[in-house]
């Protein structure tokens, strides 16, 4: 085992944190893009919070990293970082490390976000919420898309009658997968690879957010375009019915060069038209069709990292939830294992 200290007095991060009272220590499982880009800058941002620890099986990378990011400890192994002084940890390592490493962590006495999926199975998911109630730790999932602006605003037309009553929906989420965001992602089948595990799950989730119910069954198909590896899928189609009875169509790809983000919904009142949504940036635009005409929306855009991190310490403190619990992302969990079932079957699979 390998532990790795910032002592360097050159690192200006390092001797402004001494100086700061903050409350919540954080480790990170994973030395990950998505943590350098968005996490460790929402979890350093936050007043109640700071980064004090990584953990990569890779001692290198791990060291490379901490130093990159100001990050004071760097550990080879997870049970050193779990034995360090973090009072929670944010996983995002490869997709089938996320349970075991979840449960773990709780079990050492950690509070955990974990990145989607929370899980590889279901029954691995309900063992992490079983663990989280019986041990008294916050488990919350990083489905950030919730605190987007512009979904916020679904949302809230949907649940004031805005809208009258949903039809229909339609989901969007074609992109070109970055070469840099391929490997594991693509490749892995054991490791948890394809649309499903990647992006069905954040819409499923975002999909139960801004309607306001659950799928009740699913119907879908799969295509390989050549960007993952031949048994993996880089295509989903996928129809829902929702226990209300609205009806959904989800396209997602990795395989889309010069596709949009969008979300639309259909009601007997009005339709709302959301473009470049979905994403972890910030931005996108709302247009309400009513009567003929249409309106765009105002959007204040946030950063819905900043809030999943808020809410998240808010949460530690006995205030408050999670932006997306335990609970919300088995949630979605099952609506992507059902869709994967679907296609594999061909059949209409309850979920």
């Amino acid at each position: 085992m390998s532990v790795w200290n910032k002592t360097s007095p050159s690192i200006t991060t390092s001797s402004r944190k001494k100086q700061m009272s903050k409350i919540y220590k954080w480790g990170l499982i994973g030395a990950s893009r998505i943590a350098e880009e968005w996490l460790i800058p929402a979890i350093n941002g936050d007043p109640n919070s700071e980064v004090a620890a990584v953990f990569s099986s890779d001692t290198a990378r791990g060291r490379a990293y901490a130093e990159r990011n100001g990050i004071p400890q760097a550990y080879d192994t997870l049970e050193a970082l779990l034995r360090a002084d973090v009072d929670a940890v944010y996983i995002s390592n490869t997709n089938e490390k996320h349970g075991p490493d979840a449960i773990a962590a709780i079990l050492a006495g950690k509070h955990v976000l974990g990145e989607k999926p929370m899980a590889m199975t279901v029954a691995e998911a309900e063992a992490m919420i079983a663990a989280a109630e019986s041990h008294g730790r916050v488990l919350g999932i990083n489905h950030h898309l919730r605190n987007m602006a512009t979904h916020i605003r679904l949302h809230d037309l949907v649940k004031n009658g805005d809208l009258g009553t949903l039809v229909a929906a339609r989901m969007t989420f074609g992109v070109l997968l970055p070469v840099a965001n391929r490997g594991w992602r693509t490749e892995s089948v054991t490791a948890g690879a394809g649309v499903f595990f990647d992006l069905t799950v954040h819409d499923a989730d975002l999909l139960h957010y801004i309607l306001g119910t659950e799928a009740q069954e699913v119907v879908a198909m799969t295509a390989n375009n050549g960007i993952t590896s031949k048994e993996v899928e880089d295509t989903v189609a996928i129809i829902a019915r929702m226990k209300t009875g609205t009806i959904v169509q989800i396209t997602e790809s990795f395989a889309i060069d010069h596709a949009r983000t969008t979300v639309e919904l259909f009601g007997t009142k009005g339709s709302v038209f959301a473009d470049d949504v979905l994403l972890q940036r910030g931005g996108g635009r709302v247009f309400v069709r009513r009567n003929g005409e249409q309106v765009e929306e105002q959007i204040d855009h946030v950063n819905a990292y900043d809030k999943v991190i808020r809410d998240f310490n808010a949460a530690m403190a006995g205030n408050g939830f999670p932006t997306v619990t335990g609970r919300d992302g088995l949630k979605s969990l099952k609506f992507a294992m059902a869709a994967r079932e679907a296609a594999r079957t061909g059949r209409s699979v309850p979920v």
